[in-house]
C-alpha cells in the first residue's frame, strides 16, 4: 500500500510538472498569477513588461518602425510613450496616426501641441483630433483652476475645437490600423502574452473629456436652435439641430447615454419643426429615430445594470483559472513541505531510508493529486482564450477579443473579491488576516515552547 502511494504520489507529480512543457499551460499558469500583483503591489503600470522589453530594445535596434508604435502604445510611462512614437513617425510618416492613439491614452503632455496640427493634415475629416486639443485645453484650465460652469465662459479655442469636431464628416479613432498593426508585430516579435491583443479599451479610444464636452456642446447648439426657433428662423434652427443628429449619429456607440440624451431631444425637436412646416413623413421619421434611440439606451442601461456588459461565461473563466492556479500552488507547497519532512525525519537524502509517516503520505497524496486536478482545470479553463489569441495573431480573426479582454480583464481581481468589496479593501483584509494568523501561530509556538522547558523543570 505505501509503494503503491508513492508511486501514485510520483506520478501524479511527474505528469504536473510535464503540463509546463506545453507553451499555452504556460501562458495560463502565468496568467493566473496576475491576482498576485495587485495583493504584493507589484504591478507598475509605467513599466513594460520583460517580453515588451526584449521587443522595445530589438526594435530600435532595428529601426523597426511599426515594432515602436506597437510598444508606444503600450508604455505607461508619458515621456517614453511620445519618445518612442515620435521615432516611430519619424522612420514611418504614415504612422502618424499613433499620435491620436498615445494622445487619448495620456490626455496632456506638451507634444499635444504639435501632433494635433500634424494630425489633422493627415487626416482633415476626422473629428477626434478636435477633441483631443479640446481635452488639452480643459485639463489646462483645470491645472489653473479656472473651472468654467458655462459653454459661453470656455475659452475660444475650446468653441472652435468643438466647432470642428462637430463639423467633420467621421470620427476613427484608428483601432482598426492599430489592431492589424498589432497583429504583424505579434507575428514577427513571436509575442506570447495574451495581454497584448487586449489594448481596445471600453471608452471606444476617446479622450475621456470628449463624451462631457460634446454633452456640453451639444447642449449649446440646442439653446442656440430653440432661440433661432422662438425668432421664427426654423431654417437656421434645424441646422444647429441637424448638426446635433449628425454627431450623436457618428459617435454611435461611443456616444453612450449623454449623447444620446441630447440625439432624443434634437430628434423631437426636428420632428416638430418638420410637422410645423407640414412634412408629416419627415416628422414620423424623426420620431421613430427618437424611439430607437430611447429604446437603445434602455437596453444597455439593462445592460449595464446585469454587470456592466461582463460576460459570465469569461468570468467564470477567469474564476476558475485563478482558483486552479492557487490550487497549483497550495498543493506544490504541500507536496515540498511533506518532503522536507521526511527527509528531516530520517536524515538522509537515501530513498530506501526515508520512511514516511501515514499523515505524510495521506498528505503527500493530496497535494499530488490536487496538483494533477488543478493543473487539468487551469488547462481546459485557459485553452479557448489562448486559441482567440492564436486566431487573431494568425488570420487576423476579431471575433473573440472582446470575450478575450473580459477574461483577462477578471484574472486581474484577486480571488475573493466581489462586487462589495473593492481590490484595495480585499488587500487590507487579506493582509490584516496573514499578520493575525502569524501572530497566531507565534503565539502557539511560543507556548509550546515553556511548555517543553516547563517539564524538565518539573522533573527536577
Amino acid at each position: 500500500m505505501r509503494k503503491t502511494t508513492l508511486a501514485t504520489i510520483a506520478t501524479c507529480t511527474l505528469v504536473s510538472l510535464l503540463f509546463f512543457l506545453a507553451p499555452v499551460f504556460r501562458q495560463a499558469f502565468s496568467v493566473s498569477l496576475m491576482q498576485w500583483h495587485a495583493i504584493f503591489g507589484t504591478e507598475d503600470h509605467r513599466r513594460l513588461s520583460p517580453e515588451l522589453e526584449a521587443v522595445a530594445r530589438k526594435a530600435e535596434q532595428t529601426q523597426d518602425a511599426e515594432a515602436l508604435a506597437f510598444v508606444a502604445v503600450r508604455h505607461g510611462n508619458p515621456s517614453e510613450s511620445t519618445r518612442l512614437a515620435e521615432e516611430a513617425v519619424h522612420l514611418d510618416p504614415n504612422l502618424i496616426w499613433v499620435y491620436a492613439v498615445v494622445a487619448v491614452k495620456f490626455s496632456s503632455f506638451p507634444e499635444i501641441d504639435r501632433w494635433v496640427p500634424a494630425l489633422e493634415s493627415f487626416d482633415p475629416q476626422n473629428a477626434l483630433p478636435h477633441l483631443i486639443a479640446a481635452e488639452k485645453i480643459d485639463i489646462d484650465l483645470v491645472d489653473r483652476r479656472q473651472v468654467p460652469h458655462r459653454v459661453e465662459e470656455k475659452p475660444a479655442a475650446w468653441k472652435d475645437a468643438m466647432a470642428a469636431a462637430f463639423q467633420s464628416s467621421k470620427l476613427d479613432n484608428y483601432f482598426g490600423r492599430l489592431k492589424e498593426l498589432d497583429r504583424r508585430v505579434l507575428i514577427r516579435y513571436q509575442v506570447v502574452d495574451p495581454f497584448q491583443a487586449s489594448t481596445y479599451d471600453e471608452w471606444y479610444g476617446l479622450p475621456s473629456y470628449a463624451l462631457g464636452d460634446s454633452f456640453c456642446y451639444a447642449e449649446s447648439l440646442l439653446e442656440s436652435g430653440q432661440t433661432l426657433e422662438a425668432r421664427g428662423d426654423r431654417k437656421g434652427a434645424f441646422e444647429k439641430y441637424w448638426a446635433v443628429a449628425r454627431f450623436g449619429q457618428m459617435m454611435g456607440p461611443a456616444g453612450r447615454f449623454s449623447v444620446r440624451r441630447n440625439l432624443i431631444e434634437v430628434y423631437k425637436r426636428l420632428g416638430a419643426l418638420s410637422e410645423k412646416e407640414g412634412n408629416n413623413v419627415e416628422a414620423a421619421f424623426y420620431t421613430s429615430l427618437a424611439d430607437q434611440v430611447h429604446q437603445a439606451e434602455e437596453r444597455e442601461l439593462a445592460f449595464a445594470r446585469s454587470g456592466y456588459g461582463r460576460s459570465e461565461v469569461s468570468h467564470w473563466n477567469a474564476f476558475l483559472v485563478k482558483a486552479s492556479g492557487l490550487a497549483m500552488l497550495v498543493s506544490g507547497a504541500l507536496l515540498l513541505a511533506c518532503t522536507f519532512a521526511v527527509m528531516v525525519r530520517g536524515r538522509s537524502l537515501r530513498l530506501s531510508s526515508l520512511r514516511p509517516s501515514r499523515l505524510t503520505l495521506a498528505l503527500g497524496f493530496c497535494g499530488a493529486v490536487g496538483s494533477l486536478l488543478s493543473g487539468f482545470m487551469l488547462y481546459a479553463s485557459f485553452r479557448p482564450y489562448a486559441e482567440i489569441f492564436q486566431r487573431f495573431t494568425r488570420k487576423g480573426d476579431e471575433a473573440g477579443l472582446t470575450e478575450l479582454s473580459a477574461f483577462l480583464g477578471g484574472t486581474h481581481v484577486p480571488l475573493g473579491v466581489w462586487g462589495f468589496l473593492s481590490v484595495r479593501e480585499f488587500v487590507f483584509y487579506f493582509w490584516f488576516g496573514v499578520t493575525l494568523l502569524c501572530l497566531v501561530v507565534l503565539l502557539l509556538v511560543t507556548m509550546r515552547y515553556f511548555q517543553h522547558r516547563a517539564r524538565p523543570n518539573a522533573t527536577i
